[in-house]
């Protein structure tokens, strides 16, 4: 029986398809913001992983690696390149049938806001509840002092009588929670701390529902991700939850390459920002690769011409990889970047 971990792990290198190191799986879970996690992220449709597990260590992934190859779900290609057996496929089917990988998990999307909308939520409920019975003495759940300082501004701002506010929140609550019948809101709620109600850790919570500690882990995640994506689609009937998901972002790109969008769509080339932010070209490269991953309406036409992405793209289809240096083979005139760029752009049509 695979642990949820080796469940994930197995998964990855199923997709991953033996191209990339294992060391791409642990900088997946902890959401590296490289280039390179980022393009992988998308190329190999694991998206869903990205930033989900902080606490996975290189010597647990290794550990979980040799048990994955002595039990012959995998085998090595190349160093620290691993690839899946049919033994791996088969037991990876039987284990996804038992403990399928939740719905609605989207780490690449939603982690980063669903980190911030937790912290509030959770502070907001405790204090609320506590204002409710006027009681001052109590330890905060959350001890971020930027989370303390948005508690203060929010109870500041909101108008609402204490009573009421803590009416609409359990309101909006109960109504993101019902909207999905495969959602469970016990996963969430049981985490929860209010006034004489401490809310149960993570671990806690796995043996109150009798699940693999992992297993929830991705569990609460898909909760959260799904209550984030609810809360942004339906800001108007949900008023008090947007407020707590902090400032709305169009795109998910680094704040880098954030800035350097900007700088493009006032017209400048890439030579105008290597200078304006004193930045190499090879940094800026990897900002349009980055684009072009999340932004479906950005043109890579200005530095890939037509006929060459169409050449990259047969090349790619042709060799069944992923991998840069044998389409480059195929490919003449070309480098690296026009192939980073055009997998980036049609990579997940490939």
């Amino acid at each position: 029986m695979l642990t949820f971990n080796q469940l994930i792990i197995l998964f990855c290198l199923h997709k991953l398809q033996g191209e990339r190191t294992i060391y791409s799986i642990y900088h997946l879970l902890h959401g590296k913001k490289s280039s390179q996690t980022i393009q992988d992220a998308h190329l190999f449709q694991l998206t869903p992983f990205f930033q989900t597990d902080t606490n996975m260590s290189r010597e647990l992934l290794e550990k979980n690696i040799s048990f994955l190859l002595n039990e012959q779900l995998i085998v090595e290609k190349a160093n620290q390149h691993y690839s899946v057996t049919l033994k791996g496929e088969n037991r990876l089917n039987q284990a996804l049938a038992q403990t399928p990988i939740p719905n609605h998990l989207n780490g690449w999307k939603y982690q980063r806001t669903a980190i911030v909308f937790w912290e509030r939520l959770s502070l907001a409920i405790q204090v609320i509840s506590h204002l409710k019975k006027r009681e001052s003495k109590y330890i905060p759940i959350q001890r971020k002092a930027d989370t303390l300082l948005w508690m203060r501004q929010f109870l500041k701002q909101n108008r609402l009588s204490r009573d009421a506010l803590g009416l609409q929140l359990y309101e909006e609550l109960v109504m993101c929670l019902e909207s999905d019948f495969s959602i469970v809101p016990e996963y969430l709620v049981i985490r929860l701390s209010g006034f004489r109600s401490m809310g149960l850790t993570e671990s806690q919570a796995a043996q109150t529902f009798q699940m693999e500690l992992s297993y929830y882990h991705y569990h609460f995640l898909s909760t959260l991700h799904y209550v984030t994506g609810y809360i942004e689609e339906n800001p108007g009937q949900l008023p008090i939850l947007h407020s707590f998901l902090g400032k709305s972002q169009k795109h998910q790109l680094t704040n880098s390459t954030e800035k350097t969008y900007a700088l493009l769509k006032q017209g400048n080339s890439v030579t105008d920002i290597m200078t304006i932010r004193g930045l190499k070209k090879s940094t800026i490269e990897d900002h349009l690769v980055e684009l072009a991953l999340n932004i479906k309406s950005f043109s890579i036409d200005s530095y890939v011409s037509i006929e060459k992405q169409e050449l990259i793209k047969k090349a790619a289809k042709a060799v069944q990889t992923k991998q840069l240096k044998q389409i480059r083979s195929m490919v003449s005139n070309t480098d690296y970047f026009e192939i980073r760029l055009v997998l980036a752009k049609y990579g997940e049509e490939l």
